[in-house]
């Protein structure tokens, strides 16, 4: 099932690519979809640097995209943050549930609380 959705992202970004391709003349269609996949996928995650680093090596372009891909990919993540604070991941837990997570980091944090 993951399978399909991945191609139906990839679709997706591809013709957001072209219809960007058309409203930016000179920008490749290859780089607008490659750039819009690392945005939802920063956005989403609100992991930068595993989008930015995913996305090079999935396309196997040279170095002269990483600085329009940082760009970017950071401000599909501030904008994520600003609107949402926690990540999918972190959605889908619980509130309990990221209340106990935080907890256990606060006592692995804090020695004299262990001691207690």
């Amino acid at each position: 099932m993951r399978g399909a959705w991945v191609g139906v992202e990839a679709q997706r970004s591809a013709v957001l690519g072209s219809l960007g391709a058309h409203l930016v003349p000179g920008v490749p269609v290859g780089l607008a979809a490659l750039l819009g996949a690392a945005v939802v996928l920063a956005a989403t995650t609100q992991g930068p640097i595993s989008a930015t680093v995913l996305m090079m090596e999935l396309s196997d372009r040279d170095r002269s995209v990483i600085a329009p891909l940082l760009l970017a990919v950071i401000s599909a993540t501030l904008v994520s943050r600003t609107i949402e604070a926690r990540s999918i991941y972190d959605a889908r837990l619980s509130d309990e549930q990221v209340q106990a997570k935080l907890a256990g980091r606060n006592q692995a944090a804090d020695p004299s609380a262990q001691s207690r």
